[in-house]
């Protein structure tokens, strides 16, 4: 979601919302502009220290960090054996496909295209369509395939409505996973708790099923969110694939040889020293790895004797361990931030007045992260918003509530809402994202309904789409000028980027990954494929 909202965060007791900056205050001048602007939450990012998790078993963090990448971009991880994490996060931290990207919503009918399988040209989405990312075919596992060469687990092809014989489509657009180490919690209706117990997505809450704890890791909602997609089948997994045991996804990977069918440069960021200069596969003193080589290396023998046992914990902190470290802090912004006063135009800065002034963006987009939903707000302002609904999550009338109820979701075992509060104003509530890099991610919003910036700012000018009675009570109509129009949209886009996403340089280097619906993206080193100023 890219809420650009009046959302006010606030504390339980107190409501918090950044320094008053009224609209007439603001100046064109680049350096009374940026005294106001440092009465408010802004800073650069590189001031936000990331949060760490409390009670890790990593003993090796490096290590942890090689293995997480490994994961992420191995397509070995998936029952078809061509559907990495990546695989849904490789376009500065999203999804650029266009091929069999459309959900066709609950109503199981498709109104953007004429059917599963179609390319869809970026454009409004006025159903309840939603653009999401393509997954493997509807599968049932049925094994492991015992040739370690092999990619893809043993599935049986089970075509169902209605998708047929197509790929599957997530219900939500992919949001990026650059900047996401900062979270407090993870996915658009904060499923992923900031609590990792090990198992599954659903930390202490009471939608872990059986309340199975097998560590407690504080802020470590990355790790609990990385339990989620590679076990669900219309994301990676054939339906039945666990991540620990005899049949799991552990059992897997630890004799196999990491990214074996994916080529990884020699200059990579984090994997630069184990890549095959040959051909594919990552190398361990000349000759190929396993990942139970690199798993003991990142947790220790102890933990690499019980790997498949463990594999999910083992799994999560590793993912968290990588994803931690894409940090989009070399902006245009943050270089402004810092006392750089020529590193916006003077439109961008037009455009950062009325982010800060009459378009209150700042009161969702807050702090370095430009989001309430992070762990630095959620202990600053307390877990209420000012609807008196769960911190950096709101309803802003993008469609009627009914059609996902997100943080107000019950769980899918014990029925417990998502929501802490329980107040009704998370019932369709999503997660603020972060604005960095927003000008490289559209479509926008949780269902990508919305193709350009010029679209949502014109969204949030009429006051939302749908008024439902759970919307934030923020969401009102606002006018802006052209010319402040233009403006802000210039800011979002541009002044929020930061070129080594837009580049793939380090830390945002990768290796090789093909695609069933697209073309491979080639492998990069830490130079990228392009140039930073």
């Amino acid at each position: 979601m890219l809420s650009l909202s009046a959302c006010e965060p606030g504390g339980q007791a107190e409501p918090v919302k950044p320094a008053p900056v009224q609209q007439e205050e603001l100046a064109t001048d680049a350096q009374a502009l940026l005294d106001l602007v440092a009465l408010t939450s802004l800073r650069p990012l590189s001031h936000e220290p990331v949060p760490q998790p409390v009670g890790s078993r990593i003993i090796n963090q490096a290590a942890a960090i090689r293995l997480g990448k490994a994961f992420f971009w191995d397509i070995q991880t998936s029952g078809d054996g061509q559907t990495a994490c990546a695989t849904c996060h490789f376009a500065a931290g999203a999804d650029d496909r266009r091929v069999n990207t459309i959900h066709p919503g609950f109503d199981n009918t498709f109104n953007a295209v004429s059917g599963p399988g179609q390319t869809f040209t970026l454009a409004k989405i006025t159903s309840d369509d939603r653009v999401g990312s393509a997954g493997p075919l509807r599968a049932q596992f049925l094994g492991l395939d015992p040739d370690p060469t092999v990619a893809a687990d043993v599935c049986q092809v089970l075509p169902a409505a209605p998708f047929n014989n197509q790929r599957m489509v997530g219900a939500r657009h992919s949001p990026s996973v650059v900047g996401s180490g900062f979270y407090r919690n993870q996915f658009w209706g904060g499923e992923a708790n900031v609590l990792f117990n090990g198992w599954n997505i659903w930390g202490d809450s009471g939608n872990n099923e059986g309340g199975n704890i097998l560590v407690r890791i504080e802020n470590a909602s990355l790790a609990s969110q990385a339990t989620g997609p590679v076990t669900n089948f219309t994301e990676q997994s054939c339906f039945g694939r666990t991540l620990w045991g005899a049949d799991g996804l552990g059992a897997k990977l630890l004799v196999r040889q990491p990214l074996q069918h994916q080529r990884v440069s020699t200059t990579d960021s984090v994997l630069g020293d184990m890549a095959n200069p040959n051909g594919p596969g990552l190398l361990c003193d000349g000759e190929p790895c396993t990942y139970d080589q690199m798993v003991r290396e990142a947790f220790g023998d102890p933990m690499g004797n019980i790997a498949v046992h463990v594999f999910s914990l083992l799994w999560g902190e590793a993912l968290q361990a990588y994803q931690a470290t894409l940090i989009p802090d070399q902006t245009p912004f943050d270089r402004f931030l810092s006392g750089h006063l020529t590193a916006l135009t003077p439109k961008q800065i037009k455009g950062l007045a009325v982010f800060v002034g009459k378009g209150e963006c700042i009161n969702c987009h807050t702090g370095a992260m430009l989001s309430d939903a992070t762990v630095s707000w959620y202990e600053t302002a307390g877990p209420l918003n000012r609807d008196g609904g769960d911190t950096g999550f709101h309803n802003i009338g993008v469609r009627p509530t009914d059609d996902d109820l997100a943080r107000g979701d019950l769980g899918i075992f014990g029925g417990v809402p998502n929501s802490v509060s329980l107040s009704p104003f998370d019932m369709g509530a999503f997660k603020t994202p972060t604005l960095r890099n927003v000008g490289l991610n559209p479509p926008y919003f949780h269902n990508g309904g919305y193709p350009t910036l010029d679209d949502v700012v014109d969204f949030y000018a009429r006051g939302g789409d749908f008024p439902n009675p759970e919307k934030s009570l923020d969401i009102v109509p606002r006018t802006f000028s052209t010319s402040e129009r233009a403006a802000l949209v210039d800011f979002l886009a541009n002044a929020l980027t930061d070129c080594r996403v837009a580049t793939y340089r380090a830390p945002f280097d990768h290796p090789e990954l093909p695609f069933p619906n697209r073309a491979t993206l080639p492998v990069t080193g830490r130079a990228g494929v392009g140039h930073c100023r």
